[in-house]
C-alpha cells in the first residue's frame, strides 16, 4: 500500500524524484493487478455475452473515484481524467480479447 509520509522540508529535487519513481513503480504494480482483475471480468462478460463498454458502470466508477479524490484533497477533475483514460484503455483491451 502507498505510504502517506509527508515530504521532508529539506528534501532535494533528487530525493523527490526518487520518491516519485518509487510511487510510479507502485502504480504500475497496482495497474497490473487491475489488469488481472479485468482479465477475469472478460471471462464473465464472454460467458454472459456482455459488451466491453458498460456506460452505467463507467459512470459509477468515475463518480466513486471523484469522491475518493476529493476526500484525499486530490483534484476530482484530475482523478476523473486519469480514470477516463485508464477505462478507455482497459475497454480497448477487453474488446481485443473478446473478439478472439
Amino acid at each position: 500500500m502507498m505510504s502517506k509520509q509527508p515530504p521532508k522540508p529539506s528534501s532535494s529535487l533528487a530525493d523527490l524524484r526518487r520518491e516519485i519513481d518509487a510511487l510510479d513503480a507502485e502504480l504500475v504494480l497496482v495497474l497490473a493487478r487491475r489488469q488481472r482483475c479485468v482479465e477475469r471480468v472478460i471471462e464473465i462478460k464472454r460467458a454472459q455475452n456482455l459488451p466491453a463498454r458498460l456506460p452505467d458502470r463507467i459512470d459509477e466508477v468515475l463518480k466513486r473515484v471523484s469522491s475518493l479524490a476529493a476526500a484525499q484533497k486530490l483534484d476530482p477533475d484530475l482523478a476523473a481524467a486519469v480514470w477516463r483514460e485508464m477505462i478507455e484503455q482497459f475497454i480497448a483491451f477487453e474488446e481485443r480479447i473478446l473478439k478472439h
